[in-house]
Order: structure tokens, then C-alpha cells, then sequence
């Protein structure tokens, strides 16, 4: 699913990822592992078409990403570190909102929303306003965000960033769950 080979990413004299090599296959969960600092995040802006590298060849399901960008994001679900939840809209709106922006047929739009707000425990709560949320609930939000438009690839930058020991919990319950259903790769940088 994931092949990269020697990629470096430069600003100017910085090298914030130096000739990093890995493959990953296709339903795998693949955790990027690094201190911080070392080019995880970079590395993710690559695969993800938010950033040109420097050096290296980069291919995501045969694709190259730099090149190949509408193509890349059709087939990848992006769960960023930063918040990117909408806090005036409510959980079923951010997520309408963006299954709208990948053309998916309302019929289906409907019931992937349904399913998996259930599946992340958040139907109860599709009408409340996003800054009504706790900080586990919008990060489920997310998670289960990056997941509607059926995706081959769910990037997770780093996940579980301010989450309690339980919430980070049940957050990999979700993520695993989501794996083993519909057998998306799932690439994590912790």
C-alpha cells in the first residue's frame, strides 16, 4: 500500500527527514515510531500530498503523491494532530460536511454516517454542537471523520494526543475495529 525509498524532505539547510526507507501492505496497522522532532509528522504531509519531497520516491496504492494529488486524496482518510473539527457545527454537520466534499451518493452518505458515529459512540450525541464535545469525543469524531468516504488508507498523526489513559483505549478499540471491517491500512505515528 505504502512504498517509500530513500526520501529526504530539506528546508534549505534542514533536513527534516533523511533518507528514510519502509513498505507497508495493504491492511496492515503500521505504527511510526521516532522521537519527536525526527520527521514523522513531515513524513505524513508527504504520503498525504501536503508537501513535495525533497529526494526519494514516495507511491501510495501505485501513486505517486506528489504528482498524482486528487487521486491520492480519494483514497486516503487524514486524522491531522491540530483539531480541525468545526466547533459551531454539530457532530452530524462536520461530518456531512465532509462527506459531501468527496461526492459521496447521499444514500450512502447517510447510513456510513450513522454507522460510524454507532461505532464510535457518538449517535447519542449527533446533535450536539462540537464545543459542547469532550476532548476524547472530538478526537472520535475525527477518527470516525477520516473513515467516511471509505478510504484505502487512514493516516492517524498522532492520535492520541490529550487523551486519557481510558480514552486512548478505546480510541485503538475503534481503530482496530474500523482494520479488521473493512480492512483499511491504517498508518499511525504513534
Amino acid at each position: 500500500m505504502i512504498r517509500v525509498t530513500n526520501l529526504v524532505k530539506k528546508y534549505g539547510d534542514f533536513t527534516a527527514v533523511n533518507g528514510i526507507s519502509f513498505e507497508v501492505t495493504e491492511g496492515e496497522i503500521f505504527a511510526f515510531v521516532s522521537p519527536n522532532g525526527a520527521g514523522k509528522t513531515t513524513t505524513i504531509k508527504i504520503l498525504t500530498t501536503l508537501l513535495k519531497p525533497t529526494s526519494g520516491e514516495v507511491e501510495l496504492d501505485g501513486l505517486n503523491p506528489a504528482v498524482q494529488h486528487n487521486e491520492v486524496r480519494k483514497r486516503s482518510g487524514v486524522v491531522f494532530q491540530d483539531p480541525s473539527l468545526d466547533n459551531e457545527l454539530t457532530a452530524y454537520e462536520n461530518m456531512d460536511f465532509h462527506v459531501v466534499l468527496y461526492n459521496v451518493p447521499r444514500k450512502i452518505r447517510v447510513e456510513r454516517i450513522e454507522r460510524l458515529l454507532k461505532l464510535v459512540e457518538l449517535w447519542d450525541r449527533r446533535n450536539d454542537p462540537v464545543k459542547q464535545l469532550s476532548g476524547g469525543m472530538k478526537r472520535r469524531l475525527e477518527i470516525a471523520r477520516g473513515w467516511l468516504h471509505t478510504p484505502k488508507i487512514v493516516f492517524l498523526d498522532e492520535p492520541k494526543l490529550g487523551l486519557d489513559p481510558q480514552t486512548r483505549n478505546q480510541l485503538w478499540t475503534h481503530v482496530r475495529k474500523l482494520n479488521d471491517e473493512e480492512r483499511v491500512t491504517v498508518f499511525t505515528d504513534r
